[in-house]
């Protein structure tokens, strides 16, 4: 007849303390990044983005004047390629337009560049507008 015995090596037959510890940290951990995607998910408005500019500084450079820029999305939608507008404005009467293109801003970001004018802005009424913008 065989033997059946326990040795110091075999495994035992009820888990660590430690691994039961390890389960529970592991399925909370689970739960929780579930819970908050659904959350997310369920909560979050499916609106356009909402773009809007704002200068940061206005700087002379050695080709002209540079106009430092910030680009905000305040909507839950990221927005791709956006384009920004700015011209120089004399009256109602452009005298200098210029663009900028961002490849990516995110939801509930900002991003930062730059407008380069020959003309100095501060002689002029400048005006900043985003002006298109894609689908990522």
């Amino acid at each position: 007849m065989t033997r059946l015995s326990l040795s110091k090596n075999a495994e035992q037959i009820s888990p660590h303390w430690v691994e039961w510890l390890t389960g529970l940290v592991a399925t909370l951990i689970v739960i929780s990044i579930t819970s908050w995607i659904l959350w997310e998910a369920m909560n979050t408005d499916d609106r356009p983005p909402e773009l809007s500019v704002q200068v940061l500084d206005i700087e002379p450079v050695a080709t002209g004047w540079r106009v430092m820029i910030q680009v905000q999305n305040a909507s839950d939608s990221t927005a791709a390629a956006v384009k920004i507008n700015g011209a120089l404005l004399d009256g109602q009467a452009p005298v200098e337009t210029t663009d900028v293109t961002f490849d990516y801003v995110a939801a509930g970001s900002t991003t930062r560049g730059g407008l380069l004018f020959v003309n100095d802005p501060s002689r002029y009424r400048l005006s900043l507008q985003p002006t298109s913008f894609t689908d990522p």
